[in-house]
């Protein structure tokens, strides 16, 4: 977990978690990227990678570019002022997936991805503010951050630009990060980060933000599909109304059907689950495809290769939480409910939890049928999958 240095944990959550910014200098001390500025323009040349740049040309005056890119884009790029951003790095490079560890604090789920940036001197996206929770890691180089809370409201914004950028920006605090300091901002703090030389690199995990209007419609979307709500609305005593009126019974009534759906705490629970982990477009079109029963092999084939492998790993773009409904312990992964009759609390909470599963936990695993049969079909839809692809087809074709 990251280094809070002068508080703890519980003090961040209690305290600062969605309430006001906190610098946590030497959060990760030592830290070095797993991945340098030439990498990550070459992902940025890649189809299926969302990448962007920034180019500022005046105080006010921002350009933005759309991946993917070529290398003579790069090579037309001016010396100073433009910083290049990649998403979704999480899912693209293990070692930078694997730093989401060290934010345990929070639940997993309520991670969006981990975006990095790269910016020459002066580069910087303008002043601007979200309505989510980020932590802003210093990978290399120098970041200046102004920050502020007045006026962060969606009017306030300079038209023309391609970027939304505050109009007014108040600055009331200031920042120098080094490698290793970690700004963690709240949704709605303005900020405005500037590169103080060429070897600026940032790292920004995002969480999740929902609207309302968001929850109201995806609630009645799975209420739809799942044919709950299936309850007839009844009219009021008509008595005393005239022609044109809609009295008031009549829209209490309405009221009351619909609070009868919102006082339903199991479809509510279970609703949850599936909008927490669902995935966005981008995220499912990414996902593996399943196994063919030629790819996947029997069973015994299976329990060979987890008792001979160092772990068994989750597909960086899969979401998986646990919730109790009433006694039951229900798995949600990528948004739908995951089969988990005859499997212990323990093993489901385990595989939820973390990442990788050990070889340890494994070879325990290996010597009960129903925990590797679940795993076997966790493994073929490739949400589990061994830590090198080579070694488990060879694994398998030597049991072939």
């Amino acid at each position: 977990m990251i280094t809070f240095n002068q508080i703890d944990s519980q003090t961040f959550l209690k305290d600062y978690w969605q309430k006001k910014p906190l610098l946590i200098k030497q959060a990760l001390p030592n830290f070095i990227s797993p991945i340098t500025p030439e990498e990550l323009a070459g992902l940025s040349l890649e189809d299926e990678v969302e990448s962007r740049m920034v180019l500022q040309h005046g105080t006010q005056d921002y350009e933005l570019r759309t991946g993917p890119f070529s290398e003579q884009d790069y090579a037309s790029l001016p010396e100073k002022n433009w910083t290049l951003l990649v998403q979704g790095m999480d899912r693209l490079i293990p070692e930078v997936q694997q730093l989401l560890n060290q934010f345990d604090f929070i639940p997993r789920w309520r991670i969006d991805d981990i975006m990095i940036s790269y910016a020459t001197e002066g580069g910087n996206v303008g002043p601007h503010f979200d309505h989510y929770d980020v932590f802003l890691l210093q990978a290399a180089g120098q970041r200046k951050w102004m920050l502020t809370a007045h006026n962060c409201e969606l009017d306030n914004y300079l038209e023309n630009t391609p970027l939304r950028l505050m109009r007014e920006f108040n600055i009331e605090e200031e920042y120098v990060l080094e490698a290793g300091d970690i700004l963690y901002l709240p949704p709605k703090w303005g900020h405005h980060g500037v590169a103080l030389d060429d070897d600026c690199m940032t790292y920004s995990i995002g969480y999740r933000s929902y609207k309302g209007q968001e929850l109201w419609d995806s609630f009645g979307d799975y209420l739809s599909e799942s044919s709950l709500f299936q309850t007839m609305y009844l009219d009021p005593n008509w008595q005393n109304t005239q022609p044109g009126e809609i009295n008031n019974q009549a829209w209490l009534n309405a009221k009351q059907l619909l609070q009868a759906a919102l006082n339903d705490e199991q479809s509510l629970q279970r609703w949850f689950g599936r909008f927490a982990t669902q995935l966005d477009q981008q995220a499912h079109n990414a996902l593996p495809e399943p196994l063919t029963d030629e790819e996947a092999g029997d069973l015994e084939a299976f329990i060979e290769a987890i008792k001979q492998a160092d772990y068994l790993e989750r597909d960086p773009i899969c979401r998986f939480a646990f919730q109790r409904i009433c006694e039951e312990l229900v798995l949600t992964i990528n948004g739908f409910e995951w089969p988990t009759e005859g499997i212990a609390d323990g093993v489901i909470m385990q595989i939820a939890n973390h990442d990788r599963i050990d070889a340890n936990t494994l070879q325990r695993w290996s010597k009960q049928r129903p925990v590797t049969e679940w795993l076997y079909q966790l493994w073929i839809r490739q949400f589990l999958q061994f830590p090198d692809t080579t070694e488990q087809a060879e694994c398998f074709e030597g049991e072939a």
